[in-house]
């Protein structure tokens, strides 16, 4: 039996020759938020658990008893169920920034999505933002990269260290040959 190298590619579409120097995913603080909300819900079941319990003693009889487990079932149902669209949308929802462009991948529901790319020589403006005091103070915020295509604005929203998501960005379009620089602003 003969054995082949697979060679893994990160997203659809990858070349062979090209580098990946970046997978960027929102930061860790807003997933974290998303966690408390979805905790408030989970303390709703066991508040709302022991509080009908304790002044309805009346529903641990039959036929109540059925009837309440069903409930507390599809609501419990439903809880897992956001937990795992909450990690779903936080995992598949990426940018990955290249040697030659920059792709972004967006997962808007667990069966759809929409996958973006720019070619580092449309770029035209990177800008950096951080705005307010959690984001200040955890060093996440918003990076927005302006091109010469279709597609104005590219937004990357409240990602870890902005500035030097700005600054590869700018590094590795400085690297492209003069003529790859001149190629993509005339729009060819």
């Amino acid at each position: 039996m003969r054995w082949t190298s697979i060679q893994k590619t990160l997203f659809p579409g990858q070349q062979e020759n090209e580098t990946v120097y970046m997978v960027i995913r929102q930061h860790w603080f807003v997933f974290a938020l998303k966690m408390v909300v979805w905790g408030l819900f989970v303390a709703i079941l066991l508040v709302g658990d022991s509080m009908l319990k304790k002044y309805f003693p009346q529903i641990s009889l039959s036929p109540y008893v059925q009837v309440y487990n069903l409930i507390k079932g599809v609501y419990l149902m439903f809880l897992m169920l956001g937990l795992f669209m909450l990690w779903v949308m936080y995992y598949l929802n990426i940018q990955i920034i290249t040697n030659e462009r920059i792709v972004d991948i967006t997962q808007t529901s667990l069966i759809s999505h929409t996958i973006s790319e720019l070619h580092l020589n449309r770029l035209q403006d990177v800008t950096a933002e951080v705005r307010g005091f959690f984001e200040t103070f955890l060093d996440f915020g918003n990076v927005y990269v302006q091109t010469a295509g279709e597609t104005t604005r590219f937004e990357f929203t409240k990602v870890s260290n902005p500035t030097a998501i700005e600054k590869l960005i700018l590094d590795l379009y400085d690297q492209l040959p003069p003529e790859e620089k001149s190629k993509g602003q005339a729009g060819e």
